[in-house]
């Protein structure tokens, strides 16, 4: 499923071309076995991951829980986007984004919290989770919330 994504993410949405060289042009799908104890599978596209500077949409799949779709940014990515973010925040709450709380960037449960904390930590993240109840309408909601996200992006 998730190749199948990435390959009509990169084709119909451009992102690396529109957001510059720097950004990964292919999507990458990494999986694993031992995210707290069960397997998943990740989709980031676009994707920037240096030490002081993040920008991704991150697509998860963790086996058990729910789907899920993350835009992670940092540094000089946040300090362009939160501006963007805090003019779109009625999108992004409509589609069911909630910003994270949680003090580890790299924590991928989505505990959601209240727009008011975007910008108090060095990163920000917006999530939504999609419970596997919805396995067969997976790859259509993913696309609606992964285009959400990138009329953010291309919007600085």
């Amino acid at each position: 499923m998730f190749g199948e994504l990435s390959g009509e993410w990169r084709d119909r949405f451009r992102l690396a071309t529109e957001l510059g060289s720097e950004v990964g042009a292919e999507p990458k799908i990494s999986k694993g076995e031992q995210y707290k104890g069960l397997p998943w599978v990740m989709l980031d596209y676009p994707r920037v991951f240096g030490k002081e500077d993040v920008q991704a949409i991150r697509t998860m799949f963790w086996w058990g829980h729910c789907f899920s779709i993350t835009l992670h940014l940092k540094g000089r990515y946040l300090r362009t986007y939160l501006p963007v973010i805090r003019t779109r925040m009625a999108e992004l709450e409509t589609a069911g984004f909630r910003p994270g709380i949680a003090e580890d960037e790299w924590e991928h449960e989505h505990t959601p919290g209240a727009w008011e904390t975007m910008g108090d930590r060095d990163f920000a993240k917006l999530s939504v989770n999609i419970g596997l109840d919805r396995w067969k309408e997976a790859p259509e909601i993913l696309t609606t919330k992964f285009a959400v996200l990138a009329r953010v992006l291309v919007t600085s």
